[in-house]
This record gives C-alpha cells, sequence and structure tokens, in this order.
C-alpha cells in the first residue's frame, strides 16, 4: 500500500437534507479506521430548494454549489474538478451506497485497477425493480458488447477512478450517463475495470431522481456515442 495516498469522496446532493448526516456519518467512521491515507469528503449541492448546503456545512466537509446547470452529470464534474485526491470516489447521497465498502474500492485501485465499481449483482439491491434490474441488466451487456468489457452492473454510480481517468479527457454527459465516460475513458487509458460487491440500500427519505425510460435512454445514447467517439474526447494536453 502506498502510504500518503490522497482520496477525493465526491458526493452530489439534490435536495438531500435528510440524507446527508447519516451518509456523511458513515464517511466518517471508515475514515478514523484508514489513517495510511488523506481523505477530502466533496458534497456537490445541486441547486437544491431545501437545506442541503448548510446540512453539509454542519458536517464538516467541503461543499460548493453546482454552476454548471443542474444535473447528476454536471454535479459530478463540478466536484471532479476541485478535487486534488490521487483517487476519486463518487457515490450518492440517498443512503443507497454504503461507505464502509469503500476500503475495498482502494484495495482494488492500490492493485492497480484503474476504475473499481460497486456491483449490486453481487451484492444485493433493496431498490432493485423488476423494469430496474432488468434495464441494467440489458444496458450493462449492450456496454460489453460495444466496448469488449463484460461487467455485471455498469450502471451503478458508486465507483472509485484514478483521477487522470477524468483529468485526461474531456466529460460532456449532464445527467446519470457520466458513468458510462467514466468507463469508456478507463478503458482507453488502458487500465482495468474491476467490479467489487456492494449492497444498495433502500433510500432513507426524499425522491428518487432517475427515471427508468428517460434516463435508460440516455445511457443507451451514450453507450453508442461512445463506440463511435474513438480518442476525440481527449484533452490537448
Amino acid at each position: 500500500m502506498k502510504l500518503g495516498q490522497k482520496v477525493s469522496i465526491v458526493i452530489p446532493a439534490m435536495n438531500e437534507e435528510e440524507n446527508l448526516p447519516m451518509v456523511l456519518g458513515k464517511v466518517n467512521q471508515f475514515r478514523e479506521r484508514m489513517g495510511e491515507y488523506e481523505f477530502e469528503v466533496i458534497v456537490v449541492d445541486d441547486h437544491s430548494i431545501d437545506n442541503t448546503y448548510d446540512v453539509a456545512r454542519e458536517n464538516g466537509v467541503l461543499v460548493f454549489r453546482n454552476e454548471y446547470r443542474a444535473g447528476k452529470g454536471n454535479a459530478l464534474r463540478y466536484g471532479f474538478e476541485r478535487a486534488t485526491g490521487d483517487y476519486i470516489v463518487m457515490l450518492d447521497a440517498d443512503c443507497s451506497h454504503n461507505p464502509l465498502d469503500i476500503p475495498a474500492f482502494l484495495e482494488k485501485l492500490e492493485e492497480g485497477a484503474g476504475l473499481v465499481i460497486g456491483s449490486r449483482i453481487y451484492g444485493g439491491s433493496d431498490e432493485y425493480t423488476r423494469i430496474r434490474a432488468f434495464g441494467n441488466i440489458m444496458l450493462t451487456l449492450i456496454f460489453g458488447l460495444l466496448h469488449g468489457r463484460y461487467l455485471s452492473d455498469a450502471l451503478n454510480g458508486f465507483k472509485a477512478f484514478r483521477k487522470d481517468v477524468f483529468s485526461d479527457f474531456r466529460y460532456t454527459s449532464s445527467n446519470f450517463e457520466i458513468e458510462i465516460e467514466l468507463l469508456v475513458n478507463t478503458l482507453r487509458k488502458g487500465y482495468q475495470i474491476v467490479e467489487v460487491p456492494s449492497h444498495e440500500g433502500a433510500r432513507m427519505a426524499g425522491e428518487a431522481k432517475s427515471k427508468v425510460v428517460k434516463h435508460g435512454t440516455k445511457f443507451l445514447l451514450r453507450i453508442i456515442k461512445e463506440r463511435f467517439r474513438g480518442g476525440s474526447a481527449k484533452k490537448d494536453l
């Protein structure tokens, strides 16, 4: 293990004032056990109309207001651009992702992986309906067919990756489909994508932001678009 590595945990949050204290509390639990790393926790308030911003500040983390248009992809990009860690972890603010799984992600990155996914197929889910499960399986299969890397749960937003997976490319997704850009750019870098089991919990409060048809269609279009985009997304370095 490389001592002194810095980890940035980026949490996009839209109207999540009720869930954030529990999520950030679990983040602090595992941080206390991982003294070999330096951590920064970044919450990006994605145009909330509740007290998300103030609640995040009260919990002692870095808080930014998303200055791009509203959308999970835009909020994540805003946070990634301000992250200073060697590794970046992204997780949701609705209690569906368990921050206590993050050490397993970091272990895989230390072993050489470029990106790690928390798989609900291996870990289970309290939120999967039959429609959501079928859609995820089909889109993950299509991703494998078009990009040559077969996974169990490509769409899960609980991911960790090396910073250059983001910094070496120009990202354009405004919503959930940024997850596809991250996967494809990892492959473009020649890095390995691995999965670890992660159980998806039920949302504790508030309303889900993802819509099966709307965002499923955006996932599909992005999977196809990235197949033919080649290396054109790379920044001029």
